[in-house]
């Protein structure tokens, strides 16, 4: 049965929207060269962005009346025109972070129909979702460089550092609120709208990269680690035995943070184990070695290492988000083998890569300041804490920086494990299918 690429929802071919959507592009327009005139180099550069995406379809296919739905252009022009015009409709940011998502819905849409990439409609909505946190993230940490390097005032404005980072936590939340619900209401339009008078778009045909193909079999992680299994499986072991002394030494002198951390990472180190029993997927010894360690430094941080080491924070969060982007890896390249309509080349799964991870890093933020808040208004000791925008933003810098090792490291020692798992999907699907 042929899959009905449901993403093409997005265009119209009708005289109507046509007319409709090139009238919103020459407001964008006049509203792009005013902003160029008055020195606002950045709203310039978005307004140009955001064109370049809308007009893509009527270019590619040469035809001038394949529009995205106006819809979805007035989701993409609205807070723009409200910021652009100084009229401010909106008393939060969330209309802002739905435009991001429908920007990035409608360029998700675009690479998937003009590149060798190929996704699902659910994929884009999940890509989208992820793609709204990395860029809140993303766009403050920014700010924060320039402000830092450059002396711009976007962030350090003269406010205290945990004031600035309470807004910018705001602002996080609400990109996460934005984010879902958008990915909501785009599978709802993807599921309710009619496949009759779908725009064809001629389709591009993707093939397997010599990076895939040279890359099977892979090598395992241990091979990175350059030990044996039972070398790495004992260290697993004792990390874990230095967990539990954490535990009851956190229950011994009633520390709540200490306690919650070490309950927390002791069962997260036996996760790998439980799937293993569960769905019969080898685990490997170095990536259970390589979580296990990371949860380890950050529970033994909690026990003043954060406090009287400057950088502790900052290299636990590297190596927590390189198990984040492995894990990422591991899924998505799984995802990717199994799912016949999903392609990606290895240059934009490392892409994509380091949007998921920077969209987890922006979660962890919110948990820890929601932890932060939490615990200070019920008179305890933080379990997670923020220590101003100066830590949070370097949190996300080093985020990065592990995932960009994960992500490089990914296609040669982690594809082994996305083949099992890719296995395991099938085998499940075939016993779902034989009831």
């Amino acid at each position: 049965m042929v899959q009905i690429d449901k993403l093409r929802k997005i265009l119209k071919n009708t005289s109507l929207n046509a007319f409709v959507g090139w009238t919103m592009i020459l407001l964008l327009a006049l509203l792009g060269i005013g902003n160029f005139i008055y020195g606002r180099f950045m709203w310039t550069i978005l307004i140009a962005f955001v064109i370049s995406i809308i007009i893509t379809p009527a270019i590619r296919m040469r035809k001038l009346s394949v529009m995205p739905s106006w819809y979805f252009i007035f989701l993409v022009i609205l807070p723009i025109v409200g910021s652009s015009t100084a009229w401010y409709f909106f008393s939060t940011s969330i209309p802002f972070y739905v435009s991001v998502a429908t920007i990035a819905l409608l360029l998700a849409a675009e690479i998937n129909w003009f590149t060798s990439v190929k996704m699902t409609y659910k994929f884009a909505i999940l890509l989208v979702i992820v793609t709204t946190l990395a860029i809140s993230g993303l766009w403050h940490l920014i700010e924060w460089l320039l402000d830092i390097y450059l002396g711009t005032s976007y962030l350090l404005s003269g406010l205290s550092p945990d004031a600035i980072n309470d807004a910018v936590m705001q602002q996080f939340i609400y990109a996460t609120i934005a984010g879902v619900a958008a990915g909501v209401l785009f599978g709802w339009y993807f599921m309710s709208a009619g496949n009759s008078y779908l725009v064809d778009v001629p389709t591009h045909i993707s093939v397997e990269t010599d990076d895939y193909i040279t890359h099977r079999p892979p090598a395992p992680i241990r091979r990175l680690l350059g030990i044996s299994d039972k070398t790495q499986v004992l260290a697993v072991r004792m990390l874990q035995g230095g967990l539990i002394l954490l535990l009851l030494f956190g229950i011994l002198r009633k520390d709540l943070s200490t306690t919650i951390n070490a309950t927390t990472g002791l069962i997260l180190t036996f996760v790998p184990h439980m799937i293993t029993r569960k769905y019969h997927i080898k685990q490997d010894t170095g990536l259970v070695l390589w979580l296990t360690l990371a949860i380890f430094l950050h529970t033994i941080g909690t026990f003043e290492f954060y406090n009287y080491i400057d950088n502790w924070d900052h290299v636990t969060h590297a190596l927590s988000a390189s198990v984040v982007a492995a894990a990422g890896y591991t899924l998505i390249r799984a995802i990717d083998i199994y799912v016949d309509e999903i392609y990606i080349p290895p240059r934009v799964l490392f892409i994509f890569i380091l949007i998921f991870v920077l969209a987890m890093g922006v979660i962890w933020e919110i948990i820890e300041f929601l932890s932060d808040e939490l615990t200070s208004t019920l008179g305890y000791n933080a379990i997670l804490a923020q220590h101003g925008i100066g830590d949070t933003m370097l949190d996300l810098v080093f985020d990065l920086l592990g995932a960009i090792l994960a992500a490089t490291w990914g296609t040669a020692y982690l594809s082994n494990i996305s083949y099992r798992l890719a296995d395991k999907f099938e085998e499940l699907a075939d016993k779902k299918n034989a009831r």
